[in-house]
């Protein structure tokens, strides 16, 4: 019968851990590695619920996608996912920027449901310093030639670099068809200028030089969905 680490070894061999961004936590994260395994609940978060689902399924596996234990954990009560699923001995694997960048994960899989898998196919991004995203450059050199990205003036992507609320927008407009010659004004107050006319920053809280975290990424572009002006089919 299969173990906890049985499962755990699969993933590794499918979206080695390793390739995690290193500000990630992916793994295994709770449980017993040498316990066996009938049944395994598949979920996006270790929530209550999903534990509950799990025990009342007779699941001694959850295999989320964002990871139960994220930053540092300084407290370690029954308020607590990770202490609760100990407790029921039910064990926690998450995968999650691991699988992100896997070769057919979820940004593939992505990339393939928006049609962008033949576009991105063999492009290359002029870009100099994408050695370790090999993974993500036919995507980047796609966006690249239809000037949505342009990296940092001096033929440097640099895809370690945190984005900025300012840089976000400016994706975005660009993504929708501006061009910055079209825009007035200088980037990025332009840019920005033009996102927020648009409704872009509707629910969004941050904004400005700040590092964009995903979620209001995603609601930047939820936000302008349908206010296309052009086409960046060039």
């Amino acid at each position: 019968m299969s173990r906890v680490i049985d499962f755990y070894n699969f993933i590794d061999s499918i979206a080695p851990f390793e390739t995690q961004e290193s500000w990630d936590n992916s793994g295994f994260l709770v449980g017993d590695g040498e316990k066996e395994v009938t049944k395994v609940l598949l979920a996006w978060d270790a929530t209550e619920d999903v534990l509950n689902e799990a025990a009342e399924k007779g699941a001694e596996l959850i295999i989320t996608h964002h990871p139960v234990i994220f930053g540092a954990l300084k407290e370690f009560h029954p308020k607590n996912i990770a202490f609760l699923a100990a407790e029921k001995e039910i064990a926690i694997i998450s995968a999650h920027t691991c699988l992100d960048i896997a070769d057919g994960g979820v940004n593939d899989c992505l990339a393939a449901a928006l049609g962008l898998e033949k576009e991105a196919a063999g492009t290359k991004a002029s870009f100099t310093d994408l050695a370790g995203y090999e993974w993500a450059e036919g995507y980047i050199g796609y966006a690249e030639a239809l000037g949505i990205l342009q990296g940092d003036g001096n033929g440097l992507y640099r895809p370690a670099d945190v984005v900025s609320y300012n840089e976000m927008a400016a994706i975005v407009i660009r993504a929708l068809g501006y061009t910055d010659d079209a825009l007035q004004g200088t980037f990025p107050a332009a840019h920005v200028a033009q996102a927020k006319a648009l409704g872009a920053f509707a629910d969004v809280v941050s904004g400005g030089s700040a590092g964009a975290d995903r979620g209001d990424c995603a609601i930047m572009i939820f936000n302008v969905l349908g206010k296309q002006i052009g086409t960046t089919d060039k």
